[in-house]
């Protein structure tokens, strides 16, 4: 019969009574990224943008008849693309919400086909990106789109660190907030700040 001594029941009560978040990972040039879930409403697959050069940081799409802003993520965040970054080719149909991560298995990952939300690709050129809507300050819908699927992962709160001051303002990377550590010998995730990240890049603070 297996005996437990107090110190290891504290310690089970601890991990069962910590306070966890839920967030929206994606990848984006080797480097994982995070946003709050309650930043996010939805994910739908790129259609046919319009206004911009292939690859530019701010162009246009139609969503719900309506005209929708995109801002490439990457051009947002990296103050210098990397030498790697590239577009895909092929498209997609498939859009997607977000199950509740469970206590079971809160590693994994969320994603749930959602046929009631589909988009309908242009007729013309698309791109199999997808947008993450998420809404301004000002209440209006951004889509910010990534490269791959993202997924839904449970953290502790514990997980998250402040970005060191001299990271903020000499590093790569624009409108990150904090850190995200919580598994052993894996890439830390850079928690994005939503409201900094639909800001133009001349409307950013300094250091950001």
């Amino acid at each position: 019969m297996a005996v437990f001594s107090p110190l290891s029941s504290r310690r089970s009560a601890k991990r069962k009574a910590e306070t966890t978040q839920q967030l929206i990972v994606f990848h984006l040039c080797n480097e994982g990224f995070a946003l709050p879930i309650g930043a996010v409403q939805k994910v739908i697959p790129m259609g046919k943008v319009y206004g911009a050069q292939r690859g530019g940081g701010v162009s246009l799409t139609i969503y719900q008849n309506q005209e929708l802003v995109v801002i490439d993520a990457v051009h947002r965040i990296f103050r210098e693309i990397p030498s790697q970054y590239s577009l895909p080719s092929a498209t997609s149909t498939e859009s997607f919400t977000y199950a509740e991560v469970t206590d079971d298995n809160p590693n994994s990952s969320a994603l749930v086909k959602s046929p009631d939300v589909r988009q309908e690709q242009s007729s013309g050129e698309a791109d199999s990106r997808y947008l993450l809507l998420l809404k301004s300050s000002q209440g209006k819908l951004v889509g910010v789109s990534i490269e791959k699927p993202p997924s839904l992962q449970r953290v502790p709160v514990s997980a998250f660190t402040p970005l060191t001051p001299e990271y903020a303002a000499e590093g790569n990377l624009r409108c990150v907030s904090a850190l995200v550590i919580y598994k052993d010998n894996a890439a830390p995730l850079f928690l994005l700040n939503p409201d900094l990240l639909v800001k133009s890049p001349q409307a950013l603070p300094s250091g950001f």
